[in-house]
């Protein structure tokens, strides 16, 4: 390798790692949320860092880099749950998910359905598990994670409008599913 080869390569890493350090709450959260066990989401995300690595160079031409990290993320952590299921073990119980229950008891409070509704774990983790994906998405990286909407924008390569609306419209279908008496606009 030549010294220009050299300096590319070094100022790949540079914005790699600067890249990585930006995103790794989000990550390990999303992770963390989905997997439960720190070492399977230890384990996810270093692979999903390892495969962004792999694919950097092209990745930092695409218009949305948040994105397409994003998406290896989310096989990754998706390929996990799998490995867990043929494994013979249990996919992560809503009873050990406290985040989950977080997540979903801010959003249904700004949906205006608490405290009218005496939902527990089981039906939290219902209602959210039954949003879309990208809603499901956008109600984690929000609520859970505390992301603007400018980063989950970035995340999922749409506008933040579009990410207002989709909060909005998971917030309506959480009510719903929760059975809000008040779904007056947050």
């Amino acid at each position: 390798m030549n010294e220009s080869e050299r300096a590319v390569g070094d100022r790949h890493r540079l914005t790699f790692d600067a890249f990585c350090d930006t995103h790794h709450r989000t990550w390990t959260g999303f992770a963390a949320a989905r997997l439960g066990d720190p070492g399977a989401v230890h384990g996810a995300v270093e692979l999903a860092k390892g495969r962004v690595w792999q694919e950097w160079p092209r990745i930092l031409r695409e218009q949305f880099p948040a994105f397409q990290a994003w998406t290896i993320l989310k096989e990754e952590v998706g390929a996990a749950l799998l490995q867990r299921m043929m494994d013979g073990e249990p996919p992560p119980s809503p009873a050990h998910v406290p985040l989950w229950v977080c997540a979903v008891r801010v959003a249904a409070e700004r949906a205006g359905d608490l405290p009218e509704t005496a939902a527990d774990h089981w039906q939290l983790y219902a209602a959210l598990r039954g949003l879309s994906e990208r809603r499901h998405d956008v109600v984690l990286l929000r609520y859970l994670l505390g992301l603007t909407d400018r980063q989950i924008a970035d995340c999922l390569a749409t506008t933040e409008a579009n990410v207002r609306s989709t909060a909005a419209q998971a917030l309506d279908r959480l009510a719903a599913a929760l059975g809000a008496r008040n779904r007056e606009r947050r």
